[in-house]
């Protein structure tokens, strides 16, 4: 039995958030009655002519050098050609034959946990259509999307897994969406889809072959499970002596696998050609690095930053990059205490998190340098892991710094080192069974002696600390 490979791309439309459409002057909002935002332009009257919207440009150009690509300095749109009900003019504006860019990449992490480049194909502008509402055999069309600006972004079928594209996915919306805030994101309302094109190969082979196409898929979990059934149905296809056809796919997240939604017989003829009422796009050098100056910190970047000073664990650094607030909140936290950077990381993963909004971050009103002054507080045995719990929810309801909290506070207080040997006396002493049982070689038992010293100490007790003194004295004992 031969041993395949999957062999496949993403095509990724991402609907960018500005305040006019792509073409025209009419509101790209999302939330008016139908057909309301609209004009001759966007709805293709006879002789309505198209301009094009500078801020698009300026977020497009954005994305481009977000991932690594050649911003072409003269691009072109051109036209489309092709009946739908839901396009007005019977073509779309679009970029064929110059994208605004070209040959960026992306990291993506392997089965294996190594790290290697998608490359990304293109990337070009385009407008939206109108969206269709299917109710039973009616359509209804709603124009106040058709013309909304667009970028497609093309990678190369450099992706090897369902899971690897659900990463690379991920990757283009937190950058779209987290970083730049040039989409909104909501993949329920379409603002950003997904197609996937996938074919199977022999293991060492450079062939591509005959490959379907996965359309709209609108979630990284769906995306995920779409392409591995659809890897395992054309395997299962080509082994049973059947052939791959070329078709369109639909996910059918209820019944979990891929439909038949039309069959491809040749290539598509969309007749392109240069859009006559739109010239060449010219971009000056100096509006691209005006552009790049805009750009925050970028995923990758961040990840590699806070891996090298701070020694982040991955998933921590999953936390961080995926959500750049949180990260602001740590470099903040950790420019107080800079040698406490995992402390402040767990603490926020572990408290904070606990009773914030990851989504909402920027409107955490706890004071970053208070979590630096609790994790400064922990390094230095000052208070233990559970007496950090109480005062952290302290911080929270007080608002106060943990320092001004645990200096009038007893329950704060330092446990004098003859108070414990108190506790693991009487502990012992009160359990000599279970010491018998140690003594006689089942040192698993010294949790139990260490857990219930601490509940009597209700901490306040360093657990080092603790475990020392009853092994000192079980050893004390043994003699």
């Amino acid at each position: 039995m031969a041993q395949y490979e999957a062999v496949i791309g993403l095509e990724i439309h991402i609907q960018i958030e500005t305040a006019t459409k792509a073409f025209c002057r009419c509101p790209s909002a999302s939330d008016a009655p139908p057909n309301t935002l609209v004009c001759p332009v966007c709805t293709g009257a006879p002789g309505a002519l198209p301009v094009l919207n500078e801020e698009f440009v300026r977020r497009a150009v954005a994305f481009c050098l977000a991932v690594g690509a050649r911003v072409n300095l003269m691009s072109s749109f051109d036209r489309k050609n092709y009946f739908y009900p839901d396009m007005p003019k019977n073509y779309q504006i679009t970029q064929f034959f110059t994208p605004i860019g070209e040959e960026g990449k992306l990291l993506v992490a392997g089965a294996d946990g190594v790290e290697r480049p998608v490359g990304i194909e293109r990337i070009h502008m385009e407008e939206d259509t109108a969206k269709s509402a299917h109710l039973g055999e009616r359509t209804l069309l709603n124009f106040n999307r058709a013309g909304v600006p667009l970028i497609e972004v093309v990678s190369h079928p450099d992706l090897r897994s369902g899971a690897e594209a659900a990463q690379y996915f991920k990757k283009i919306y937190d950058i779209a969406v987290r970083y730049l805030g040039i989409c909104r994101g909501n993949m329920e309302e379409g603002n950003l889809r997904c197609d996937a094109n996938i074919s199977i190969r022999p293991v060492g082979s450079g062939e591509l072959n005959t490959k379907t196409e996965v359309k709209n898929v609108n979630s990284f979990a769906f995306i995920a499970k779409a392409i591995d059934y659809e890897v395992e149905r054309q395997i299962a296809l080509v082994e049973g002596g059947g052939a791959v056809e070329s078709e369109t796919r639909l996910w059918n997240p209820r019944l979990k696998r891929t439909e038949t939604m039309r069959k491809k017989s040749g290539r598509s003829d969309y007749r392109y050609f240069n859009e006559p009422d739109l010239g060449p796009l010219r971009l000056d050098p100096a509006f691209v690095a005006a552009v790049e100056r805009t750009l925050p910190e970028l995923p990758d970047a961040k990840r590699r930053r806070l891996r090298g000073i701070y020694g982040l664990n991955e998933e921590l650094l999953d936390l961080f990059t995926g959500y750049p607030a949180v990260a602001d909140y740590f470099d903040r936290a950790a420019a107080s205490y800079p040698a406490g950077g995992r402390t402040i990381a767990a603490l926020i993963a572990a408290e904070l998190l606990r009773v914030e909004d990851k989504e909402h971050f920027e409107e955490v009103k706890m004071p970053p340098h208070h979590i630096a002054a609790l994790a400064r507080l922990l390094d230095g045995k000052k208070v233990t892991g559970p007496q950090a719990k109480e005062l952290f929810v302290l911080m929270m309801e007080t608002g106060n710094d943990p320092d001004e909290i645990i200096k009038d506070d007893p329950r704060f207080r330092p446990m004098e080192a003859a108070e414990v040997a108190a506790f693991v006396t009487a502990v012992l002493d009160e359990n000599p069974d279970v010491v018998e049982k140690y003594l006689g070689g089942k040192e698993n038992l010294l949790g139990f002696f260490v857990g219930q010293v601490m509940r009597r100490a209700k901490g306040a007790a360093p657990p080092s600390a603790v475990t020392e003194m009853v092994k000192k004295e079980l050893t004390r004992r043994k003699k």
